[in-house]
């Protein structure tokens, strides 16, 4: 089968998206798919295999991302030489309406995955102009009707297309990120490796809770929250600890300005980028993963975690909630700093059961392995192919 992939962002750019479409690329492949990937321009890309890239029309964009052209005529041509019998497309704006309007051209099947919260995430970019949560789903129930099929993360998400956008369950299914393989082999000398450079102090050979955050560092990831939580944590605590924030983006700046005012220059070490490859060891060697972002569907980040064994704890929003479990393989608070220090707090005072809860995030990251997840895509891909060439020929008998 020949899958068409269409996004707003890829790689370079570190985020859910890229990886989610980078690993069912990969995985599709594996299985003896012809995939190619629309993605648009970045000035630091580097070339890869069946990835063809269209044009940019602003380099820095909301939230540091690339405002991509999906008018590029460029887009079209690849398009009709490649013949493709599938659409996947990744994002409901730009590319999303240029995907309708390939589907409805040349008749071939179109499958969407819903990626992002966009009411919730806009929202942090446009404080004081109202809220969205009216018009995005709207906008989305008018695009999703063009769609065949609609993936969503999680269970939660995909109630909130059928109850709120007003999709058909029939033509809803969950698809996660998948998780490679790598992420659950992790050695304990790599494990090691990584402690012995960030949790021992100076005066003593003790070791020091680990914490890890691995996010873009832009505003609607709500870094700014668990800054002010770990400053209250560090009241309390009394002891050294260390926490690790593995990313980049618009709003390090801010973020390490704030560690300054909030006295957590000793505690806090911004990594910047790191290849997936690396940051595999640093899920598998913190202690625990705090994660604030409210605009997630799923958090590819959150499974990478459970992976490596690594209890989450987060603050309770949509798609989150469908991977957490409270006192399982992880803690799910209000977005309130006092609530996430206490719960800090308790896991570091063992009032926790630290062992089991990584033996359950080990077993929960389990059911998303990258191949299984791509199995799943191709199964549905065939059968959207089907149903629309069933349409298709007793459309013919009618006339």
């Amino acid at each position: 089968m020949r899958i068409a992939l269409m996004t707003n962002n890829y790689k370079p750019i570190m985020g859910g998206v890229p990886i989610s479409i980078e690993r069912l690329k990969r995985g599709l492949e594996a299985q003896g798919h012809e995939v190619t990937v629309f993605a648009p321009t970045y000035e630091e890309q580097e070339q890869e295999e069946n990835v063809f890239r269209y044009a940019t029309c602003m380099k820095h964009f909301i939230g540091g991302i690339v405002l991509p052209n999906p008018f590029d005529i460029r887009i079209e041509k690849e398009f009709r030489r490649q013949k493709f019998d599938i659409i996947h497309v990744h994002h409901p704006m730009l590319i999303g309406r240029m995907a309708v309007y390939l589907s409805k051209k040349y008749g071939i099947p179109l499958v969407f995955t819903y990626h992002t919260r966009y009411e919730k995430y806009v929202e942090c970019y446009t404080k004081g102009l109202g809220k969205l949560d009216g018009v995005m789903p709207i906008y989305l129930h008018t695009f999703l009707r063009h769609c065949d099929f609609i993936f969503a993360p999680t269970a939660g998400i995909r109630d909130y297309l059928e109850e709120t956008c007003r999709v058909p369950w029939y033509r809803l299914g969950i698809l996660p990120t998948g998780i490679e393989d790598r992420n659950f082999s992790v050695t304990e000398e790599e494990k090691n490796r990584i402690r012995g450079k960030y949790v021992y102090t100076a005066h003593t050979d003790r070791e020091m809770p680990f914490f890890l955050t691995v996010s873009r560092m832009a505003q609607e990831k709500n870094v700014a929250f668990i800054l002010e939580s770990l400053a209250l944590f560090k009241r309390r605590y009394g002891k050294p600890f260390r926490m690790v924030i593995v990313g980049d983006g618009p709003d390090r700046v801010r973020y390490e300005r704030l560690c300054e005012e909030f006295d957590l220059m000793n505690e806090v070490v911004f990594t910047g980028m790191l290849p997936n490859e690396e940051t595999t060891a640093y899920f598998a060697a913190a202690d625990a993963f705090l994660f604030a972002s409210k605009t997630e569907t799923q958090g590819i980040v959150i499974l990478e975690a459970f992976a490596g064994g690594t209890p989450v704890l987060a603050v309770r929003a949509s798609g989150v909630e469908d991977l957490v479990d409270t006192g399982v393989n992880g803690i799910l608070t209000d977005e309130d700093q006092d609530t996430f220090a206490e719960t800090l707090l308790d896991f570091c005072q063992g009032e926790i059961n630290r062992a089991q809860m990584s033996e359950n995030a080990y077993a929960a990251g389990l059911l998303y392995r990258e191949e299984t997840v791509a199995q799943e895509a191709a199964r549905v891909y065939n059968e959207v192919v089907r149903a629309r060439h069933m349409r298709t020929y007793s459309g013919a008998l009618q006339a």
